[in-house]
């Protein structure tokens, strides 16, 4: 299945920032790989192979798109823009605002640099 596939399976708002996170995510951000799990229905971005590789994956749903932040515990948030009360991970709500937000590049690009320093 092809990402166009799985997102006929959402609404038109929702394939659109989908298509929106990751046409800003691989511009800002070129080196990260970008891997489709068809059963969790997510897209992965990551710098290498296995967990400890991933930056973060976007998530569909119905309502909306989600970025969820792989380790964002770790990262600060002074903007407040990391949600969720998971241990470990986090995640944006994305909208169109989201991406115009210099914020939102910073938490992206630290999740990235992020990756592979020591736990």
């Amino acid at each position: 299945m092809s990402i166009e596939t799985l997102l006929e399976n959402y609404p038109p708002e929702v394939a659109r920032l989908v298509w929106l996170a990751r046409d800003k995510l691989l511009k800002r951000l070129p080196q990260l790989q970008e891997d489709l799990d068809l059963p969790s229905r997510i897209l992965i971005y990551r710098v290498a192979p296995g967990m400890k590789g991933i930056v973060f994956t976007l998530s569909p749903s119905k309502k909306g798109v989600r970025l969820r932040f792989y380790r964002g515990r770790e990262l600060l948030d002074p903007a407040g823009l990391m949600e969720g009360s998971g241990k470990v991970h986090t995640t944006i709500s994305l909208s169109e605002k989201t991406f115009n937000n210099a914020d939102f590049d910073q938490a992206a690009e630290k999740a990235h640099s992020r990756v592979n320093s020591p736990r």
